[in-house]
């Protein structure tokens, strides 16, 4: 989807500041504490850690059972769905990378068992060496895949037979080849040892600690404390949580508010034109805030109420599932020219984030958006006429869906502007490296004709000096925060924006060349094989810069890294993909190649991605 987030700043009296303090610090936050503390000793989150998933229902019948205890009464029916939302969120995040690890250590453990020497495998299958290598000669000799490591590795997970597997295993150590004929058994040490080590590692990153909630009254920094003079832990792994609970910087705001629920805010002008806001529901509705946001997000907020009003002259007659924001959340932050200031209200100040639909700014984009959503309503509607006996709340569902379909048909005034229509043969590569986080090429896939090259350094034109700039501060904290480790203390990393504010510099810079050469899509490179080809431009630099000298290519290796810090890709991707699907552009994943000149890696990637569509059709 088109999405962005903007942010205002919320100013009221000091009365309103404290309620709203009050019902998130005392109330809310307390609340997500007590449910993430509760979701682990559910009799099903074992199953629920194996498949990575966490039911819908099981956040909710939590929250509900907690709403009567005298410690979270009387909140707002959105700040307990914001909880609900807030947890769920959290060990979904959390059940999804344990999930994903524990795929791994699978993969790994699998890997050891295939790392063996090929006397022990031939054991295995009772072979000579010689039956076993004619016998992968064969397996070899049979195998028509693009791909023959894979097809090897997946036939390993299936097979059962010993002497296919030993046999697939002597092809998997040589990387699906038969060189060389007599292992290096040294060679093999080196990668089981590794292998275990990674092993061990993983099985520690699973046993880490469960998602803690917001501590913002210190109890266990304090507890810590009085440990620290009493007795502390002598037991190694009591030792890490107390140091943990120790040098962990404590919590200061509470958990955001989260609102998915556009209609929960009240949008209106005071006597001065000031743009003002009101959160519906119990003990937030009394108090107004004023809205103070930057100047150019200013139009969105006069938006905001533009469609509240039509929708309330109308009668309720338009959707508010067209309503420009789409949802919003309600946090605290830090007030540097209020540090001073004792009550928590006034050391913090309010903010409120709203996230929009970029398509709905226009007429265009609405009906875009119109028809993707009655075609969701419509197919749900069918599904629901389908069964028979319905029961009262059934029918009442198909009642809601007929209102739903016959609102969207009611058109909203927007201002009109055609939408962005790229050439389907005109594709942007971007590929991404250690020097250069951003190479884009412009290729005319019909004809493999470049139309254009754009480097980082043309991307960011006079602002390319912030670049060398970022790198110096994450080598600096990088550096400080070895030395703090080292001291035994935790890291702390303060790096600034500058990093983001670049990443949005190459967004939009990628976004307008893709536009100038009216563009269909923008190719990004597969993040999953990133630290390879990071790898291998370092390798490929450190052999032309020390030719046939192992040694010194592995020093000026490790040196080269320190020198030039790899940057955020992820977030660069983030960035771009956001900037793109704003101004209509379709982005698209392929791997990227390990070898060529950044160019080269672009221009390969548009290519690519071309193929996989012909491929597909």
């Amino acid at each position: 989807m088109s999405l962005k987030t903007i942010r205002c700043r919320l100013v009221a009296p000091e009365e309103s500041r404290k309620a709203i303090w009050t019902l998130m610090a005392e109330r809310n936050t307390p609340l997500v504490n007590e449910v993430l503390r509760r979701v682990p000793e559910q009799t099903d989150f074992a199953k629920w850690q194996k498949s990575g998933r966490l039911p819908d229902r099981s956040v909710a019948q939590i929250v509900e059972s907690l709403k009567t205890d005298p410690r979270f009464i009387d909140q707002p029916a959105w700040y307990y769905i914001s909880a609900k939302k807030q947890v769920a969120y959290t060990f979904r995040s959390w059940l999804k990378l344990q999930h994903r690890k524990q795929w791994k250590l699978e993969g790994k453990r699998r890997w050891l068992s295939i790392l063996q020497p090929d006397s022990e495998l031939a054991k295995q299958a009772n072979y000579t060496l010689a039956e076993l290598r004619q016998a992968a000669t064969r397996i070899l000799n049979q195998i028509d895949a693009l791909e023959p490591f894979k097809y090897l590795l997946c036939d390993y997970g299936r097979s059962k037979s010993a002497k296919r597997r030993s046999t697939l295993a002597y092809l998997l150590k040589r990387n699906a080849q038969l060189v060389p004929e007599v292992e290096n058994l040294d060679k093999l040490r080196k990668r089981h040892h590794k292998t275990e080590i990674a092993i061990q590692r993983l099985e520690i990153q699973l046993q880490a600690s469960l998602p803690k909630g917001r501590d913002l009254m210190e109890s266990a920094h304090i507890e810590a404390l009085v440990q620290s003079i009493q007795s502390p832990p002598l037991e190694d792994k009591d030792f890490v949580t107390w140091q943990q609970n120790l040098t962990r910087k404590p919590a200061k705001l509470p958990f955001p508010v989260i609102y998915e629920t556009v209609e929960s805010l009240t949008w209106a002008h005071d006597d001065k034109g000031y743009l003002l806001v009101r959160f519906q529901g119990k003990g937030t509705g009394e108090h107004v805030f004023r809205v103070y946001c930057d100047k150019t997000h200013q139009h969105w907020f006069e938006r905001f109420l533009d469609d509240q009003e039509t929708k309330r002259t109308s009668g309720d007659k338009h959707s508010a599932g067209l309503f420009t924001l789409r949802s919003a959340k309600l946090s605290w932050v830090v007030s540097k020219t209020h540090l001073h200031e004792a009550e928590p209200w006034n050391r913090y100040h309010l903010c409120l984030l709203c996230t929009v639909d970029t398509r709905l700014w226009t007429m265009e984009g609405t009906q875009l958006v119109k028809a993707q959503k009655a075609a969701g309503t419509a197919a749900k509607l069918q599904s629901r006429r389908a069964k028979e006996g319905l029961s009262k709340n059934q029918q009442a569902d198909i009642r809601r869906l007929e209102s739903t379909l016959e609102r969207l048909e009611v058109p909203y005034s927007r201002p009109s502007r055609m939408l962005y229509q790229g050439t389907d043969n005109i594709l942007v590569g971007i590929s991404m490296g250690l020097d250069q986080p951003a190479t884009v090429a412009v290729v005319n896939v019909s004809t493999q004709e470049m139309l254009a090259y754009r480097s980082t350094k043309q991307l960011l034109g006079d602002k390319y000096k912030l670049l060398n700039r970022a790198r110096t501060e994450r080598a600096r904290i990088a550096h400080q925060g070895h030395r703090q480790r080292l001291k035994g203390g935790k890291r702390i990393n303060s790096e600034s924006q500058l990093g983001v504010y670049i990443d949005r510099l190459l967004a939009k810079a990628i976004v307008e060349v893709a536009q100038q050469y009216q563009a269909a899509s923008i190719v990004l490179p597969d993040l999953k094989d990133i630290r390879e080809i990071v790898e291998a431009e370092v390798g490929q630099r450190a052999a032309v810069r020390v030719p046939d000298f192992i040694d010194g290519q592995r020093r000026y290796a490790k040196a080269y890294r320190a020198q030039v810090h790899q940057w955020s890709y992820r977030r660069l991707q983030a960035a771009i993909t956001s900037k793109a699907e704003q101004s209509g552009l379709v982005v698209e994943t392929v791997r990227q190649q390990c070898i060529a000149s950044d160019q080269e890696k672009a221009k390969a990637l548009a290519l690519k991605a071309y193929t996989n569509r012909v491929n597909v059709v």
